[in-house]
């Protein structure tokens, strides 16, 4: 087996960050690197490298991350949906990891700030995409220190904790419709309560009542709080005869 430095170029060569603020963006990502050089070369950007002539940069990071993550989170919306087609998987995926999702974790994770880049660009001010991949790049970086089984903990703490349900709900509507048609049920009906708020941000409550099963959700949205309940009902009704 091919030793670090014979593998990735000598550790002079690379970028190094500050301590204090790895161990920060550590206890954010909830693992901790066995060899931090892995998170440097994640948070040096070509723009950075190429001014300091160093040999690594995060872009094969990049591309390790971007697949590690499109299967972590595609297997677990394969198991979560088992009656999904493949489009609706794949529609699904997409609204979990795309650039917007990404950049919001970027955030979380102060990439703005932490990632080395050359003079053209200011701290702060980072573009979006740059920002977005660097996040693919830090989940390469966990994947090489710790496995899959590392980079799948820490896919699943910032992408599924919450996005996973958010994609649960905006698709429950439909997911219930299928799951009561197999099953020769009757389809829900959703019952609009009441309507508040000012006509710029309304809040609509809704209500659904199926199979002995009643939840009431309010949002900002008629089509999201129809969403939430069915999804209560759904996660009720499997909870009781199973997927």
């Amino acid at each position: 087996m091919q030793n670090f430095d014979e593998e990735y170029g000598p550790r002079r060569d690379r970028a190094v960050l500050d301590e204090k603020q790895l161990k920060v963006l550590e206890e954010t990502l909830g693992y901790t690197f066995n060899d931090r050089v892995f998170l440097e070369d994640a948070l040096c950007h070509s723009s950075y490298a190429s001014e300091q002539g160093l040999l690594n940069n995060n872009e094969r990071l990049e591309f390790l991350g971007d697949s590690i993550l499109s299967f972590v989170v595609a297997r677990a919306l394969y198991r979560m949906y088992p009656e999904a087609t493949e489009g609706d998987l794949t529609r699904m995926r997409a609204e979990l990891v795309n650039a917007e999702a990404l950049y919001e974790k970027s955030e979380l994770l102060n990439i703005n700030y932490l990632l080395l880049h050359g003079h053209s660009m200011k701290s702060g001010e980072l573009p979006r995409s740059i920002c977005a991949d660097a996040v693919e790049a830090i989940l390469g970086a966990v994947c090489l220190d710790g496995g899959v089984s590392s980079a799948d903990r820490v896919i699943k703490k910032l992408f599924m904790n919450t996005a996973e349900e958010q994609a649960i709900t905006h698709d429950a509507k439909s997911q219930l419709q299928i799951w009561l048609q197999a099953r020769g049920m009757p389809l829900p009906k959703y019952e609009l309560m009441s309507v508040t708020g000012p006509s710029h941000a309304p809040v609509f409550k809704v209500r659904l009542y199926l199979s002995g099963f009643e939840h009431i959700e309010s949002d900002t949205t008629r089509k999201g709080a129809e969403a939430k309940v069915a999804y209560l009902i759904l996660k009720d009704l499997r909870e009781k005869f199973g997927d």
